[in-house]
């Protein structure tokens, strides 16, 4: 070494010099060089793949193909004929365009509006619409377009299951782009309706109203909406089994990250959700409770949990029931059932125990009456009303079920035959059994229960579930008007003071006065005990953990899922912080 220094001033080693180094090494102490010189690189790569992420950031890039497995098949992918299909509603959400749009946070804020007016008798809607529009076609989109929609709707013939809705409305052209609604009494929730799809007068101009449903147009739409129709495929027997959309390039909106969505169509839950499984799809439009069990191993299955304004309730039609009649028998009953086993044995963690009505952004009132669940006093009550519990024997069967001058108290519970709905109906027979009312299950074909059960009031207590959709609005299922059929006041409810309390909600756009007559009339209906309300379910959906970006919290449909859609990504790149 002393030698190496002397012919050479540097302190260090020169490169020519360091190549003779293997050779003064022994074969111990290269090992240890080799180990030590790739423990310094993975060293090097680690701190420099640190620093890279550190200093960088990820963001969605744009590409890439989502796939969603639907339960159903399209029929009329058409904005005033999808509301009684939900594949229909949930293409017709994307693929068209409304004045008005629900957002992520389910609030209602202008889309081919640029702005409306009101005047100050609720009375003349006037929209002004946004400029340079085009149809997917690169049409132009104008006021005619609009009022053309409008005219449809009302068409008898058309048969637009939005029709009764628009009933009474004038729709006006004031210019280009500019409408106006005259409507012959206040209405709040008119609003609400303004979310409608526009169909293109060009396109639609010929078509005769009565051959609305057979036209092509119903599969290859043209919209202005985010989503353009791209193409489908039929199996043999020519129905759909999967169709796609790309992005519309002349959307006046957010333009989304992804290149392309494909809906896949199943018959049934369990042909979608085995779908999901095998990641032939992203997501299933909703996952039932029935089957959540079966995802509990997929770790890449994130649910995302949506609030929706729905409850479900037992409804008493005093009118078939005598028994129901009796305000003490009905405050029994409720007294008896113990809501949160329910939830927990039949929804775990996916409902909320309800004693009111919920209205979307309306609180539940705090004075409402709450009927707890105490089974003893239930007992008490009815004894204390001349019940008592006798043992009665019938084909060998042994029960205990409350009496009084030789009558037995007996209900039929009627409900949807599905598991969800069977298993909380055999609860409640067990629950009301063990206080001594008897009880008969009637279950009904899905296919059957409007025409032969709800629409014919044909029931003594139903245990359905409600969808309220975006305005609370009350009105169609507690007003006494809606009594019978088509409306849907299921506990066939009269009260003077809920009419009115309704009634004028209606009449205003003064958020504080239709709140103030929301409450009161929750307070009256937890009162006259009606019905039994039970929870309020919330919605799953689940989705592979590849899609990124969904920020949902609240939908008024399903289709409201894809209400940031356009923020969803798949793939991803780093920029510099």
């Amino acid at each position: 070494m002393h030698l190496v220094s002397s012919l050479n001033k540097s302190k260090f080693p020169t490169f020519k010099q360091l190549k003779y180094l293997p050779k003064m090494l022994n074969r111990k102490e290269k090992n240890t060089m080799g180990i030590l010189a790739i423990v310094v690189l993975l060293a090097v790569i680690l701190l420099i793949t640190n620093l890279y992420f550190l200093s960088t950031v990820s963001i969605p890039q744009k590409g890439g193909q989502y796939m969603e497995g639907l339960v159903g098949a399209p029929r009329f992918i058409n904005p005033i004929l999808s509301q009684t299909n939900d594949v229909d509603q949930d293409l017709s959400k994307l693929i068209f365009s409304g004045l008005l749009k629900f957002d992520k946070n389910r609030q209602l804020i202008p889309d081919l509006a640029d702005r409306y007016d009101i005047s100050s008798d609720n009375l003349i809607y006037t929209f002004h619409l946004k400029k340079n529009i085009k149809w997917h076609d690169g049409e132009p989109f104008t006021a005619d377009d609009v009022i053309f929609t409008i005219a449809s709707i009302q068409d008898p013939e058309f048969k637009s299951p939005l029709s009764i809705s628009f009933q009474g409305i004038i729709a006006e052209k004031i210019d280009e782009n500019t409408i106006k609604f005259t409507l012959k009494e206040p209405f709040a929730p008119f609003l609400g309706l303004m979310t409608f799809g526009i169909l293109p007068e060009h396109l639609w101009y010929n078509v005769p109203a009565a051959n609305a449903d057979l036209t092509e147009l119903n599969k290859k739409p043209i919209g202005t909406g985010p989503w353009q129709f791209d193409s489908f495929t039929k199996d043999q027997n020519g129905v759909i089994f999967s169709y796609a959309l790309t992005p519309n390039p002349y959307y006046y909106g957010d333009r989304p990250n992804l290149d392309k969505i494909v809906f896949k169509f199943y018959g049934d839950f369990n042909s979608a959700i085995d779908a999901l499984k095998g990641k032939s799809v992203q997501a299933v439009t909703y996952l039932p409770q029935e089957f959540q069990a079966e995802l509990k191993n997929y770790k890449n299955i994130n649910y995302q949990k949506l609030s929706q304004p729905q409850y479900t309730a037992l409804f008493f039609n005093q009118k078939n029931n005598g028994f129901l009649q009796a305000d003490y028998i009905r405050q029994a009953l409720a007294q008896a059932i113990d809501k949160q086993k329910i939830i927990n044995q039949v929804l775990p963690g996916n409902a909320n125990a309800i004693d009111a009505p919920i209205l979307p952004s309306i609180n539940t009132n705090p004075d409402i009456t709450k009927y707890n669940f105490d089974p003893q006093s239930a007992i008490n009550l009815l004894e204390k009303n001349g019940w008592a519990i006798n043992s009665t024997t019938t084909n060998g069967i042994t029960e205990q079920v409350m009496q009084k001058k030789n009558q037995t108290l007996e209900i039929t519970l009627t409900t949807i035959d599905q598991p969800q709905n069977t298993q909380i109906a055999n609860i409640i027979k067990q629950e009301w059994g063990q206080i001594g009312i008897k009880t008969n299950i009637q279950l009904v074909d899905k296919s059957k229960i409007l025409q032969d059960v709800i629409n014919t009031r044909k029931y003594e207590v139903l245990l359905f579930g409600e969808k309220l959709g975006s305005d609370p609005d009350p009105f169609p299922f507690w007003h006494s008007s809606q009594n019978e059929y088509p409306g849907l006041n299921l506990a066939v409810f009269s009260n003077k003071t809920v009419d009115q309390l309704l009634e004028d909600a209606r009449k205003t756009n003064d958020w504080a006065t239709r709140e103030k007559n929301y409450l009161a009339f929750q307070k009256i209906v937890s009162q006259q005990l009606p019905a039994i309300f039970l929870y309020n379910q919330i919605y799953i959906y689940p989705q592979d953990d590849s899609i990124k970006g969904f920020d949902v919290k609240n939908i008024s449909t399903p289709s409201d899922r894809f209400a940031n859609l356009y923020q969803w990504y798949i793939k991803t790149r780093r920029i510099w912080k």
